[in-house]
């Protein structure tokens, strides 16, 4: 079952976290917009995760989207330790700067970012579910035309297949349907 188990394919965050002078990057395929008022956002952690503890003792952290030609750093984020020493801002060439509403850094390479404060952790199973009331949203100008849809000619992000398996979003045709002529109930 472990085998299959998942939700392939799907768009992995980055997840930052910061307390004190230690910070940590990692993946994370399990995160989910939960509430637009107020905002809030969820994601998965397990507990061994060293990103964990830093979240639980900050009462933060902060989710990033970037773009496929990060798919390596996507993948390595998931991958190596920091508990094994590895500073993996610095193995991965990770540009980030603190966020200005919770201090969780903020990697300048995403095109979306929400720094969230902590308001609810729930055991799930072998993870821990954050739920994160959303104080900033950090994003790539270039990246979102005028209705803040993201811009097809702007590297999207990198669709998660598994086995650090990914693919590049957006090379196929987009299709726009208007809500007044689709026909049905709500639901």
């Amino acid at each position: 079952m472990e085998r299959f188990f998942g939700y392939y394919p799907g768009v992995v965050s980055v997840v930052t976290a910061q307390h004190a002078s230690e910070r940590n990057v990692m993946a994370a395929g399990w995160h989910a917009a939960l509430s637009v008022a107020p905002p809030l956002y969820g994601v998965a952690v397990a507990p061994e995760r060293y990103t964990y503890d830093l979240i639980v003792s900050s009462g933060a952290f902060a989710v990033h989207f970037l773009p496929f030609e990060h798919a390596r750093a996507i993948a390595a984020s998931g991958t190596l330790s920091r508990r094994t020493g590895v500073d993996k801002f610095q193995e991965l060439g990770l540009e980030w700067a603190p966020g200005e509403a919770t201090g969780a850094p903020i990697l300048q390479a995403a095109y979306v970012a929400y720094e969230c404060r902590v308001t609810n952790r729930v055991p799930v199973g072998d993870h821990d579910w954050f739920v994160g009331e959303v104080l900033a949203v950090h994003h790539d100008p270039r990246a979102f035309d005028e209705r803040m849809l993201q811009r097809a000619d702007v590297s999207p992000g990198a669709v998660y297949y598994g086995r650090s398996t990914y693919e590049r979003l957006g090379d196929g045709p987009r299709v726009a349907f208007d809500p007044r002529e689709i026909r049905g109930e709500n639901g």
